[in-house]
C-alpha cells in the first residue's frame, strides 16, 4: 500500500467513525444503525472500502462490539451496530454469533457427552 493509499484509508476511517457517531444521534432515523446513504455505502463497500475493511484488525472489529456492549449494558443485536461496521464484522468472522464468541461475549454451546450406558429420551439404552 502506498503512502497516498494509507492516507486515503485513514481519512476514510475517520469519516466512517464520524458517520457512525452521527447515525447514533440522528433523530430522523427510526432505524439509525440500519440505514446509510447509498453513496456512502458504495464508498465504504467499493474499491476504497476493500482497503478500509482490510485496515481493521480482528481486535478492532471485536472492540466495536465490546464498546457497544458497554454502552448498552448488554450484548447488542446486529441492528444496533452501525451497518458498515456490522457488515465488516460479519464478513470477517462469518456471522454475528461467531463474532460474539470471538469477542468473548457468547459461550460456545457444548453438547452433552453421551456415555455408553446412557438412556435416550425413549428409555432405550444408547
Amino acid at each position: 500500500m502506498t503512502d497516498n493509499s494509507r492516507a486515503d484509508v485513514e481519512k476514510l476511517r475517520m469519516q466512517l467513525k464520524r458517520d457512525a457517531e452521527k447515525a447514533k444521534t440522528a433523530p430522523e432515523f427510526a432505524q439509525r444503525q440500519e440505514w446509510i446513504n447509498p453513496q456512502l455505502w458504495s464508498q465504504y463497500m467499493g474499491t476504497q472500502g476493500k482497503l478500509l475493511y482490510q485496515s481493521f484488525s480482528d481486535e478492532e472489529l471485536l472492540d466495536i462490539i465490546r464498546q457497544e456492549t458497554a454502552v448498552l449494558g448488554r450484548i447488542p443485536a446486529q441492528r444496533e451496530v452501525f451497518c458498515v461496521y456490522r457488515e465488516y464484522i460479519r464478513r470477517r468472522f462469518g456471522n454475528w454469533i461467531k463474532a460474539l464468541r470471538a469477542a468473548g461475549l457468547k459461550e460456545e454451546k457444548v453438547k452433552p457427552a453421551i456415555c455408553a450406558n446412557q438412556k435416550d429420551v425413549r428409555g432405550g439404552v444408547i
